[in-house]
């Protein structure tokens, strides 16, 4: 019986609410704390946050005065978002959509964020249709994009070869979103242009390595790919791999720390 390709598996079948993506979500808060403060938003301006998540950039966004919407294909994880707003006292908005479809009216936003969340659009020019759809004459959009390269690259690298071996299907390409004149060639034709690109690195720590990668194993691009690991017997290989890697490239000697290149994007409309 032929197996699944790794582009059906990570491309096509992650249930962002499965697992524990929340956790994350909280190691993700310094780079959407980056992307929040180069918007520079003001007091009712109007703000969408694509794929949002837990709320991170929206929460960060609604502190500014900001009239803000979260959007977002997980319930579980919008439910998360709206506990968050409710302790914190503040209404926000948030609606289960998909990126490519986004259940925002035309023009009805001044500024669009999206903290690693554009970047698994399975079309990525309609992503970004929809975010010049959206936006106002004038209004802006900060979307931030792993850099091919650091620890955390490497790691995921080395579980792909391996899943790429299970399956007998080579890993699957994606659109280069950290690259500004890619990212730039694609968005001129939906209207938009590529102002600045800044690039920053978030730390990650941990207790350990292996206590790293064991937490890993519940994000929702780990949950996609365990079944096929586990039939193939190479669980323990995963996790090896991408243990070995992180050791080598471990900043602390008495726990865990990394650090993950990334791009943040400014781009307003044409």
């Amino acid at each position: 019986m032929q197996r699944p390709s790794v582009t059906a598996i990570i491309g096509a079948v992650v249930d962002w609410g499965a697992g524990r993506y929340e956790s994350t979500a909280a190691e993700l808060e310094p780079a959407a704390r980056v992307v929040v403060e180069r918007a520079a938003l003001t007091a009712g301006e109007e703000v969408v946050d694509l794929a949002c998540g837990t709320g991170n950039a929206a929460l960060l966004a609604a502190a500014y005065g900001a009239s803000v919407v979260g959007v977002d294909s997980a319930p579980r994880l919008l439910g998360i978002a709206r506990e968050r707003a409710e302790v914190q006292g503040v209404e926000l908005d948030f609606r289960e959509g998909d990126l490519l479809a986004l259940p925002i009216d035309d023009a009805a936003a001044d500024a669009v964020l999206s903290v690693f969340g554009v970047i698994f659009a399975a079309d990525p020019a309609q992503a970004l249709r929809e975010i010049a759809r959206v936006l106002r004459p004038g209004g802006r959009a900060l979307l931030s994009a792993w850099v091919p390269a650091g620890p955390v690259d490497a790691m995921l690298s080395a579980m792909g070869r391996v899943i790429a071996r299970i399956t007998q299907s080579p890993a699957p390409q994606r659109f280069a979103w950290s690259d500004a004149a890619a990212v730039g060639a694609l968005a001129v034709e939906t209207g938009l242009v590529v102002e600045d690109t800044v690039t920053d690195a978030l730390p990650i720590r941990a207790a350990s390595p292996e206590a790293y990668v064991a937490a890993s194993q519940q994000h929702p691009m780990a949950l996609a790919v365990r079944s096929v690991v586990e039939q193939a017997g190479a669980g323990a290989e995963v996790r090896e791999v991408m243990t070995r890697v992180l050791r080598e490239a471990n900043e602390d000697s008495h726990g865990f720390l990394i650090h993950s290149p990334y791009v943040v994007h400014e781009l307003r409309i044409d």
